[in-house]
């Protein structure tokens, strides 16, 4: 685990929960010295364990109230390979995240639309017409218990 210890779990705990809280109050919270928290952060990042600071959206506050994982099965194609697919995907807007997958699917989708009718078209009209694309399999997310 790159020599991380339970401090450093704590600390990258703490931080997936609130990213932009100052150091003091991230040192005062785990019970640790101010400096020992930022040379920890600082070698966190150098490492590369922690990879970026990011925001948390609310989505139904920006109209975006439709989330789906779309299963995409992949025919052999001399036009697209499985991984050139799976980035013509992820350039598709409100597609957050591709991945390459095992199993009765070959690649995973997470999409995002302002409405139902919206990711159909991102389906049908988007992920559905490259080469490569034997198929699709959606499913709707009701509610996100933990993000």
């Amino acid at each position: 685990m790159k020599d991380i210890d339970q401090i450093d779990l704590q600390i990258l705990e703490y931080l997936l929960n609130n990213g932009r809280e100052r150091v003091t109050k991230i040192a005062d919270d785990l019970n640790i010295n101010r400096v020992t928290a930022a040379e920890r952060i600082e070698k966190l990042e150098e490492k590369g364990i922690i990879e970026k600071f990011t925001v948390k959206i609310n989505y139904e506050m920006l109209g975006i109230n439709v989330l789906a994982f779309v299963f995409i099965s992949y025919e052999k194609s001399p036009e697209m390979t499985q991984r050139s697919l799976a980035e013509k995907v992820a350039e598709i807007e409100g597609v957050e995240e591709v991945h390459l997958i095992a199993g009765e699917f070959d690649i995973l989708a997470k999409v995002r639309a302002k409405t139902l009718r919206e990711l159909g078209e991102k389906v049908i009209n988007k992920i559905r017409s490259f080469p490569g694309v034997e198929g699709t399999y959606s499913h709707v997310v009701f509610e996100t218990v933990k993000d």
